[in-house]
């Protein structure tokens, strides 16, 4: 096939006054004016709402969950805990290492235990109230020097819990490494013994060391918009997800896998409220 050859007049740019232009954003004056449709506007005929229970602990061990007050509310068509989730019980941008539903523990304040489905969301939530979960409280991870550091540490993470990648978790704790190379290491980079000779050989050379520590505090965008999506059963018996994403192409959280929770499906991509480079 002939490679198609584009000339300068191809890309020239389409928009008024070119590179420097500041045009106006098509969706910028329906967000600003609570008319923009977001993924928690979507809506259809005798569909259910859900609520999610979460963990009010940062550390504990599940013991036992009671859905039985919770689902003789009237209006209440199910009650979820991981004991219902099908396929893998874990998911992940990544490596599929986050529970769907918590099941043997809670490892963060906000963890999602059980959800309940009703025909109103105020029924969903007063029947999330009465689900009873036993909890054994832990001692809570704050510190993150001593949870990479101290081999005395409470450990958050079971040793090689990621069930694809055992060997990226080999501690518990310190999930990610990530040694930041630059110079002379870069020709070293995979070799620790190597690494060593060239920092012991620039430590000689320099005519000042600096040693120090730094932290870096988390960053959120701010996003405009809940985290929301709605889910409609689709006629191969799998589930179709229309969700606020920018990845719904590519194999994702957002994105349904052959054997996961969600079964087979699709995942279509609604307005989208935010982004990582701004709303």
């Amino acid at each position: 096939m002939a490679a198609t050859i584009r000339t300068v007049t191809d890309l020239a740019s389409t928009t008024e006054d070119g590179v420097g232009a500041s045009p106006r954003r098509p969706d910028g004056t329906l967000k600003v004016t609570g008319e923009f449709a977001y993924s928690s506007d979507m809506w259809m005929e005798d569909m259910l709402w859900g609520a999610t229970l979460r963990s009010p602990h940062p550390h504990a061990e599940i013991l036992g969950i009671d859905i039985t007050e919770a689902l003789k509310v009237p209006g209440v068509h199910a009650v979820l805990t991981h004991e219902d989730v099908p396929g893998e019980k874990r998911y992940g941008l990544e490596h599929q290492d986050q529970p769907v539903l918590a099941f043997d523990k809670v490892r963060y304040e906000g963890e999602p235990v059980a959800v309940v489905a009703a025909d109103h969301p105020e029924t969903a939530r007063r029947a999330m109230e009465r689900i009873r979960v036993d909890y054994e409280v832990l001692e809570p991870v704050v510190d993150s020097r001593r949870a990479a550091l101290d081999p005395d540490c409470p450990r958050v993470h079971a040793e090689g819990t990621l069930p694809e990648n055992p060997e990226h978790n080999p501690r518990g704790n310190r999930l990610r490494y990530q040694p930041i190379r630059t110079g002379a290491f870069s020709e070293v980079a995979g070799s620790q013994e190597r690494e060593r000779r060239v920092l012991e050989r620039l430590r000689a050379e320099a005519d000042v060391v600096v040693s120090s520590e730094y932290e870096v505090g988390m960053q959120d965008q701010a996003f405009l918009g809940p985290e929301s999506g709605m889910a409609v059963p689709a006629e191969d018996g799998g589930v179709d997800l229309y969700v606020a994403t920018q990845a719904a192409r590519r194999p994702t959280p957002d994105r349904p896998r052959p054997g996961s929770a969600a079964g087979q499906g699709s995942a279509d991509p609604c307005r989208c409220g935010r982004g990582l480079r701004g709303p």
